[in-house]
């Protein structure tokens, strides 16, 4: 019995680590998405633009809403000025205890379905080595309005080792709904949750990055991924140096925590997880790091502008 719960502890830590990771590696953010925490690359993926919306499937007949303390910490933020361009693409290169582990990949465009639509992509793949203890290629696209950075829909699709699941976040401002769909070869599971200022994975990182930072500030969002709803935190704590192979760079420290998960109580697990984001109108994710029951996992930005190596300004 006392193992089967250490299992399930160290599973919860996993997967809450691989969260943190994904969701803040590919965007200071690509902090949300379950295994391996250094899954962060570059895979080959065929991406067509997302399909109009469709009608939301049927789903829970009580749609899930934020305790009214947790709500009250949700402010709206303004969307501030987008510091990523047209066809901009990131990489990162992942390291577990100082072991390459895994590549990231994220880019943006203009949606070809929408022009005043985003269209944001993002790849995670692990290295021979990790595939040893868990393979995954995993992808997400998130289409966000230009505008306001608000999210429209997001799409994922999970290939961890055996696992194949696709998921569906599809964000209705006007109704206040946001239906998350998860599909594979079992069939097909919704269910609904009831905000007015949700953010996907990516569109959250986009509108974290578009505000004001200088130390002493925080911001709380209400974030989706494919399988959950999450209040993060993001505390940002100081200016200080960072050293990456790209250069010497000028770095805001962020702290995120967790104010709240819809499945649990992860409140302040976040605290060994650290951001690292460029202190100029760049605003480029440096680095993340994440302790875990052995040593840290880390990501470090390794390239910018489709494969061009970029050095510090």
């Amino acid at each position: 019995m006392m193992s089967a719960i250490a299992r399930k502890r160290a599973a919860l830590k996993w997967a809450f680590v691989r969260q943190i990771m994904i969701f803040g590696t590919i965007c200071l953010i690509f902090l949300t998405a379950s295994g391996f925490p250094g899954q962060l690359g570059a895979a080959s993926v065929n991406s067509p633009d997302l399909p109009h919306r469709a009608k939301s499937p049927r789903s829970a007949p009580t749609p899930n809403a934020l305790p009214p303390k947790i709500q009250a910490q949700v402010p709206v933020y303004p969307p501030g000025t987008m510091p990523y361009h047209e066809g901009e693409q990131f990489v990162f290169q992942a390291s577990w205890i100082g072991i390459p582990a895994a590549q990231a990949r994220f880019t943006i465009r203009t949606s070809r379905a929408n022009d005043s639509h985003w269209l944001a992509e993002g790849w995670v793949q692990t290295n021979s080595f990790a595939d040893i203890f868990f393979k995954m290629r995993d992808y997400v696209r998130e289409d966000v309005i230009k505008q306001s950075l608000a999210p429209n829909q997001m799409y994922i699709r999970q290939s961890e080792n055996k696992r194949q699941d696709e998921y569906i976040v599809d964000f209705n401002r006007p109704t206040s709904i946001v239906t998350i769909t998860k599909r594979n070869h079992k069939g097909s599971f919704s269910r609904e949750f009831i905000s007015n200022n949700g953010f996907g994975m990516i569109s959250g990182g986009l509108m974290a990055v578009s505000q004001p930072l200088e130390a002493g500030k925080t911001y709380n969002f209400d974030v989706f991924s494919g399988t959950e709803r999450y209040v993060f935190s993001f505390d940002v704590t100081e200016r200080e140096h960072v050293h990456l192979p790209l250069g010497e760079f000028d770095a805001w420290r962020i702290v995120p925590d967790v104010l709240y998960w819809s499945d649990g109580n992860l409140k302040g697990q976040g605290r060994d997880t650290i951001l690292w984001v460029s202190a100029d109108s760049r605003r480029l994710p440096l680095r993340i790091q994440s302790a875990t029951f052995i040593g840290y996992v880390r990501a470090d930005l390794i390239e910018v502008d489709d494969g061009q190596v970029m050095r510090a300004q």
